[in-house]
C-alpha cells in the first residue's frame, strides 16, 4: 500500500514533486498508533495521508491502519467527478469500517484522525477528521491550512481562550471529530472537513502533514525555519529529531512534499500576502511574529450538504414527535387510571 518511505524528483501532472515521511514511536509510548499512507495513483497524482489512532491496547494502531488502508483504496478507485467528492467518499468509508470493526472486534472507543492531501501537480486538495495537521511553507513563511476538530480550538474560536493558551489547556487533545466514531460532539453524524478549493504551489514551496507528536512540541514558525532551504527527507528527519529531543511524548508522523528537490530558502524581501489560515505566522530573524491583521481568518471549507442537512433535521423532528406523542399517552394514561381508581367503590 505504500511506495517506500521517501522519494526524489518524479513528475505529477508534468510538476516535479519530491516527499519524504518519517514516523516514530516517540519516547514514551511502547508501540506506534500513527500510521501514513503513500500512494502514486493512474492518473500521476500523489496520495499522502497520515493517521493518529487512539483507543489503547492496540485499538488505536488499528484503527490508524484501517483508515490509510480504506482511504487509499476508495480514491484509487474512486469514479467521482471531482478530487474533493473522492475524498469525501474515502473519508466517509473509513469512518464507517472503523465503526464495523469497533463493534466486531468488541473494540469500544477506537478511533483515528486523518488527514490526506491529493496532489495533482501544483495544486493539492486535502481532507481533515481530528487534530493532524497540515502546514504550507513558502519562502521560510508558514501558514497553517488546517483548523483542529478538539474542544480547546471550539474555546478558540469563540474568543474563552487565546490560541497560546491552548496547549496547556486541561482539555487539549479532546476530539469533536474522529473517524470511528459515528457523531460528532454536536450531536450530528460525522461530516468530515474537505477544502472547497485546491491549495495553489509555487516551485519550492512545501506542504507538511504531522500528527501531534510532532505540532504539540514544535512552534508554527519551528516548523518554517526547519524546511527552508532543505530537500524533504532532511527536514522530515530534523522535525521529528526536535520532536523527540523535547520529550517524544506521543508518536510522531512527518509526511513533506516539496515542489522542486527541495524547499525555498527563508526571503527576507517576501512580502506577499500569505494564503488565510488561523493566525498565519511569518517568521523574521529575530524569530516568530504573529500577523494581527490575518488572525482568525478561515480557510474556506465544504459545508455539510444540504441534503444531508435536510435529512438530518427531518429525523431530529420525527424523533422529538415521537417523544412528544409517547409522553402525552403516558400523561393521559395516568389520569384516567386515577380518576377510575377515584371513582371505585
Amino acid at each position: 500500500m505504500n511506495d517506500p518511505s521517501s522519494q526524489t524528483l518524479r513528475s505529477s501532472h508534468g510538476v516535479p514533486v519530491a516527499w519524504h515521511v518519517r514516523s516514530d514511536v516517540g519516547r514514551v509510548r511502547s508501540n506506534n498508533e500513527d500510521a501514513w499512507g503513500a500512494r502514486w495513483l493512474p492518473d500521476g497524482s500523489l496520495l499522502l495521508v497520515v493517521c493518529d489512532g487512539m483507543g489503547g491496547h492496540e485499538a488505536g494502531e488499528v484503527a490508524s491502519n484501517l483508515a490509510v488502508e480504506v482511504i487509499s483504496n476508495v480514491i484509487l478507485h474512486s469514479d467521482t467527478t471531482t478530487p474533493q467528492a473522492a475524498l469525501y467518499e474515502a473519508l466517509i468509508a473509513a469512518n464507517q469500517a472503523i465503526v464495523d470493526e469497533s463493534r466486531n472486534a468488541g473494540r469500544r472507543g477506537m478511533g483515528t484522525t486523518a488527514i490526506v492531501a491529493l496532489v495533482r501537480g501544483r495544486e493539492v486538495y486535502a481532507g481533515l477528521v481530528g487534530d493532524s495537521r497540515m502546514y504550507h511553507v513558502r519562502r521560510g513563511n508558514v501558514a497553517l491550512r488546517t483548523v483542529d476538530h478538539t474542544r480547546v480550538q471550539s474555546l478558540v474560536d469563540r474568543g474563552e481562550i487565546r490560541r497560546e493558551d491552548a496547549r496547556e489547556h486541561p482539555d487539549a487533545g479532546m476530539l469533536t471529530r474522529a473517524l470511528g466514531h459515528a457523531r460528532m460532539s454536536n450531536g450530528l453524524s460525522l461530516v468530515p472537513e474537505v477544502f472547497a478549493e485546491a491549495i495553489h504551489l509555487e516551485d519550492g514551496d512545501a506542504i507538511v502533514l504531522s500528527s501531534d507528536g510532532m505540532h504539540d512540541l514544535i512552534e508554527d514558525w519551528e516548523v518554517a525555519a526547519t524546511i527552508a532551504g532543505e530537500t524533504p527527507d532532511r527536514a522530515a528527519e530534523a522535525l521529528v529529531d526536535l520532536a523527540l529531543d523535547r520529550g517524544g511524548h506521543d508518536n510522531c508522523t512527518v509526511a513533506l512534499l516539496t515542489i522542486g528537490e527541495r524547499a525555498s530558502a527563508y526571503d527576507a524581501s517576501f512580502s506577499e500576502p500569505m494564503l488565510p489560515s488561523e493566525g498565519a505566522v511569518d517568521v523574521d530573524m529575530d524569530g516568530p511574529t504573529v500577523d494581527e491583521s490575518r488572525r482568525g481568518e478561515r480557510l474556506v471549507v465544504q459545508e455539510v450538504p444540504a441534503k444531508k442537512r435536510d435529512d438530518q433535521l427531518l429525523l431530529m423532528a420525527l424523533v422529538a414527535g415521537i417523544f412528544l406523542l409517547a409522553v402525552s399517552v403516558a400523561l393521559m394514561t395516568g389520569i384516567w387510571f386515577m380518576y377510575a381508581r377515584e371513582g371505585a367503590p
